[in-house]
Order: C-alpha cells, then structure tokens, then sequence
C-alpha cells in the first residue's frame, strides 16, 4: 500500500475498485478537503442530433474553475474561467462575463449544463448544495447517482495520489453522464492535486 500511494500522476492507471482500502465517507472528505486540483481527458457529447469527440482540461482551485474544451486537432472550442457566480466563456471567437452563469452558459452551449455541479461529479461526488439519489458500488465507492435532472454513471475508477501525504485515492477513470437525449462520456486520462490538502 505504501507503494501504491507513492505513485505519480504520471503512473495513474485503472486499478480494481476499493484499493485505496477507504470507504465511501473517508474517500468523501478526503477530496472535498482538496483545495486545488486538474485533470485532463477525453469527451464524446451526443445531442440525439450530432456528436463531438475531443478533448478537455478542468483546473480547480477553491470556489474557481477553468475548463477548456479542444477538438480533435487540438483547436479550442470552449473556455470557461472564473469563479461560480461569474464565470467567463469564450466561444466562437467571442469572450463574454456571464450573469446568470448556469443558464446562460446552457442557453449558449444548447443544452442543460448544471456547471456549478461539475466540481463534485467529476471526482465522483454528489453535489452537496442538492439532493441526490445514489446506487451504491463496490467497496465504498458510488456506481452511479441522479442529480438536478441529470444521472451520474461511474463504470471505472483509478488510483491517483491523494495530495499532502495522505496516500493514494480512488477517483473516476470513466464518467457517463446523461439528461434526456444527451449523453456525455468522459475518460480521465490524469488527475492530481495542485495544493496541499487542508484537514476535512
């Protein structure tokens, strides 16, 4: 297990659920006390009407949040900085501050984007802020929850360092998130801390 918690980012690969040997609450307030962290991927969004593959980065520090979407090529598509309540996009070319950041940011993407949320659902939490319904997976970790209209599959996880020497942590390797007839799978191919970890 020591060993396992010295593996780096670089080294992160899917391991079988429930060797970070924490159960659901402790692997919780473990990442709820990071502070800071990133991780990059890959996405397939499916509308009903068409589909985009490419890729992504998501920063996380504190109550701020940077996403930026690429497409195959490399080509940005989609920046969204800022903090929660005002957030910044630029698309198309175009930047702009958004009042309203959750409506505004779905009204411009198309569809349904519960941003806010992302923060938790990306490391395998609910939202705190909203009531959720989870299915239980094995070993302490959630197979799946439904959320604010949207439902949150976990089909694997990985093992990744927890941050500030509290040893290695189980985080998605594969998240599929559905609303109505849209459909967005992502792979997590890197995930790390950027700060230390402050006491949960």
């Amino acid at each position: 297990m020591a060993l396992l918690a010295a593996v780096s980012l670089a080294a992160c690969a899917s391991l079988p659920v429930g060797t970070d040997g924490r159960g659901f609450e402790e692997r919780r307030n473990l990442l709820e006390a990071v502070d800071s962290w990133e991780m990059r991927g890959r996405l397939t969004i499916d509308t009903g009407d068409r589909a985009f593959q490419g890729r992504f980065s998501w920063r996380q520090e504190a109550s701020s949040l940077e996403l930026v979407v690429r497409n195959p090529l490399g080509a940005g598509v989609l920046q969204v900085a800022g903090p929660r309540d005002a957030l910044t996009v630029t698309a198309r070319g175009e930047t702009r501050t958004l009042v309203d950041p959750e409506r505004e940011l779905s009204e411009l993407v198309g569809w349904w984007l519960p941003i806010g949320s992302l923060p938790a659902w990306l490391v395998g939490l609910p939202d705190p802020d909203f009531r959720a319904a989870t299915e239980p997976g094995a070993d302490g970790t959630l197979a799946a929850f439904e959320q604010r209209l949207w439902r949150a599959a976990y089909p694997a996880y990985q093992l990744a360092d927890g941050a500030g020497g509290t040893g290695a942590v189980l985080v998605p390797r594969r998240i599929d998130l559905t609303h109505e007839n849209l459909e967005l799978k992502l792979t997590i191919d890197e995930w790390q801390p950027t700060s230390n970890t402050r006491s949960p």
